[in-house]
């Protein structure tokens, strides 16, 4: 009974932890001026990485409002955050599903190949969209700062504040 109120309370605090987080990483597309730092990739990445265990109900809920939210910060049209985001919490619980959750490199691939997935089709609809081409040194950067910063946040996540239920 008592393990069962304390796992409770452990399953609450990961579950706020994971929403400041997410938070914090949205809020600073605010302030970022900087094209090479990219805070909505970096919020792909936490929530990629925020869940080694099977996710409640509610939990994709509250990860599309905070696509939601995200979009009004941003300027994008509604439910574009929130389908992405909600599409890298898939391939975490497909991740997670096949077994390859405490794989690193693989988790690593996964996350590598959507990313530029993700950043090729954005491209290419705004290419269709608007007639205009981002410069692709521009995108690149934007990958490379979400890449270097993966195996930093998957640790600290899964050691450091012990995320992982």
């Amino acid at each position: 009974m008592i393990f069962k109120s304390k796992k409770k309370y452990r399953l609450s605090y990961n579950n706020f932890i994971i929403h400041l987080f997410i938070f914090i990483s949205i809020s600073f597309n605010i302030f970022s001026s900087i094209s090479a730092v990219d805070f909505f990739s970096l919020t792909c990445m936490i929530i990629y990485l925020s869940k080694r265990s099977q996710i409640e109900w509610n939990y994709p809920i509250f990860i599309f409002l905070w696509g939601i939210y995200c979009d009004l910060i941003i300027g994008y049209p509604i439910g574009y955050s929130s389908i992405l985001f909600l599409s890298f919490l898939l391939l975490n619980q497909l991740s997670n599903y096949l077994g390859i959750f405490n794989i690193n490199t693989i988790r690593f691939l996964i996350f590598f190949i959507s990313l530029l997935l993700f950043l090729i089709i954005e491209n290419f609809i705004i290419y269709l969209q608007f007639g205009t081409s981002i410069s692709i040194f521009v995108q690149i950067l934007k990958a490379m700062f979400v890449l270097l910063l993966y195996f930093p946040i998957n640790f600290f996540i899964s050691n450091k504040i012990n995320l992982y239920d």
